[in-house]
């Protein structure tokens, strides 16, 4: 038995290593994917918002309430092959009276690892119901990459329709899951004009006049690196109508941010899922490695010496 002890010693250390490679060329790149079949709904409020209301042209305070539901297309991601997802996020915000503030429609698809925007499969913006605009998305619009780094990276903005960079600030702790904090302040920018009557622009002037919108935000993530998954999301953001360069009309000042509920849904099913690819793609291979060179090794040395010659 001992004369078989050195071979079986060497041909486990072998599995071992090639269990140990499997894991991280195969298995690992298997598990962190987009999920094809993504189906998911997202809660944020904005309590004490500045809104305004276009029933009494006035500016009006009020809790609003943000309902974002995620869901995959399924046929459309088969055709792309197995790196790209495409997802349609539909997302309409409330008031505390019932009433419809914003509505918006997103079709996006994007590169199932690394979560940057692939321009293809017919994507397109609708803010106005009925009214799909074709937008090239670009940067990441849904998720961080899996395996995300302590590093800038480029983060989809739905009015400026363009990506904006968003820098790694911190490492916090949500809901016992170790997070990536990230930020970014889109400064004041105009982002189109529209007719307004002069009376709510503070003017004399009869009819209406051309005004600017403008927008800021400061937008604040917090990413479960492993997964790249936005476990808690808010967002501080300004809408103003601006004419002779100043800001007359408060058209939405909110911060608004993911309910307790869904940060906590979020760390729960995520952290898992974090630790799991840490398993796979870490902790295991890095197991099995020195296992399978001390196995080598101590089979090897047992060969050696069972061909030394004895000694008289």
């Amino acid at each position: 038995m001992r004369g078989k002890l050195g071979p079986i010693l060497v041909g486990l250390g072998a599995f071992l290593l090639v269990a140990a490679l499997l894991l991280k060329v195969f298995a690992y790149p298997q598990l962190a994917v987009a999920p094809i079949d993504q189906e998911s709904v997202t809660e944020l409020t904005g309590p004490g918002a500045t809104v305004f209301d276009t029933g009494t042209l006035s500016e009006i305070t009020t809790d609003l309430t943000t309902t974002a539901n995620t869901v995959g297309d399924i046929e459309a991601s088969q055709e792309q092959g197995d790196n790209v997802r495409v997802w349609v996020n539909t997302s309409s915000t409330r008031s505390d009276d019932g009433v419809v503030r914003s509505r918006s429609i997103e079709r996006v698809a994007f590169d199932a690892h690394t979560g940057e925007a692939v321009d293809c499969c017919g994507t397109y913006a609708e803010t106005v119901e009925g009214q799909p605009e074709e937008v090239t998305f670009e940067g990441l619009v849904f998720k961080f990459p899996f395996g995300t780094q302590k590093e800038s990276y480029d983060f989809w903005d739905s009015t400026l329709l363009r990506a904006v960079p968003i820098a790694y600030v911190d490492t916090e702790d949500v809901e016992g899951v170790e997070t990536y904090r990230f930020e970014h302040v889109i400064e004041p920018t105009v982002t189109g004009t529209m007719e307004a009557p002069a009376s709510i622009l503070g003017e004399e002037a009869e009819g209406n006049l051309e005004a600017e919108r403008t927008y800021s935000n400061t937008r604040t993530l917090w990413v479960e690196p492993r997964t790249g998954v936005i476990l808690k999301r808010a967002e501080a953001q300004l809408n103003t109508l601006r004419y002779d360069g100043e800001d007359r009309v408060t058209l939405t000042e909110v911060t608004t941010g993911y309910t307790d509920e869904t940060v906590k849904a979020n760390a729960e099913e995520y952290g898992s899922l974090g630790n799991m690819l840490h398993l796979v793609n870490v902790v295991l291979p890095l197991v099995l490695g020195v296992l399978g060179l001390v196995a080598i090794i101590g089979g090897a040395l047992l060969l050696r010496r069972r061909q030394e010659p004895a000694h008289a």
